[in-house]
């Protein structure tokens, strides 16, 4: 599994930068993409958290020979489960 440099200090511009090099095609993203980054933002969600999530969903992907998503939605979802996740413990 690939982690992100414990050096690393993430902010949400990384986050774009992350998901449309991860993502390979399109150099802009929605209003909706916007909407869910500033939503992260606004919870006080720690960008590296996010970023870790993006590169072990991009890793899922790549093992199951699926393509990586077009937009946050289904990122957004994962975040959620395992925040959701984490508060029932």
């Amino acid at each position: 599994m690939t982690s992100l440099p414990a050096d690393e200090d993430f902010e949400y511009s990384m986050l774009v930068h992350l998901f449309l090099e991860l993502r390979g095609r399109g150099m802009s993203l929605s209003s909706a993409d916007l909407d869910i980054l500033k939503s992260w933002e606004d919870s006080g969600i720690k960008p590296e958290f996010i970023a870790q999530i993006i590169i072990e969903y991009a890793e899922d992907c790549k093992q199951r020979s699926k393509h990586f998503p077009n937009s946050f939605l289904p990122l957004s979802r994962r975040v959620r489960s395992i925040l959701i996740k984490a508060n029932e413990t």
